[in-house]
Formats: C-alpha cells, sequence, structure tokens
C-alpha cells in the first residue's frame, strides 16, 4: 500500500472540502442554469487568467446553446 505524503493529504482535504460544498449546494435545491451560472462566476474567481477566459466561453457556449428557444415573433431576418 502506498503511504501519502503531505501534499497528497492536503489534496485529498481539498477535495473533500469541495465535495461539502457542492453537496450543500445541491441539497438547498438549484437547476441546471444556476448551476452553470455558480460555474461561471467560480471561474471569474480564478488566478489563471488563460484558465478563466476558457471555462467562461464553455459556459457561455452551453448556456447560449440551452437558452437559444424561439420566441414565435415573425421577423424579417434584418436583426443581428
Amino acid at each position: 500500500m502506498k503511504r501519502l505524503n503531505k501534499n497528497d493529504e492536503l489534496d485529498i482535504e481539498d477535495r473533500s472540502k469541495a465535495r461539502e460544498i457542492i453537496q450543500v449546494i445541491l441539497d438547498y435545491g438549484i437547476n441546471q442554469n444556476q448551476i452553470y451560472h455558480m460555474i461561471y462566476l467560480l471561474a471569474l474567481e480564478l488566478e489563471k487568467v488563460d484558465d478563466m477566459k476558457d471555462i467562461t466561453k464553455l459556459v457561455t457556449k452551453l448556456t447560449n446553446k440551452t437558452n437559444n428557444k424561439t420566441t414565435g415573433l415573425i421577423t424579417t431576418g434584418d436583426e443581428p
């Protein structure tokens, strides 16, 4: 059996704490759009700017795809 070093133990504790936070949020009761929005907001808190941009772009792309619904309005097609 592999013996864990101090960094491994800290990683396990950090991940466990993150799972606990997620469970509290899910127990609170949120929908898919709220989950996407929370991921977006958490991404804005990242120190790595490139990662933040990648994640926010992806979340924006995913939410736009799921939120693009027809309105039933008849338009001329000249709108952007």
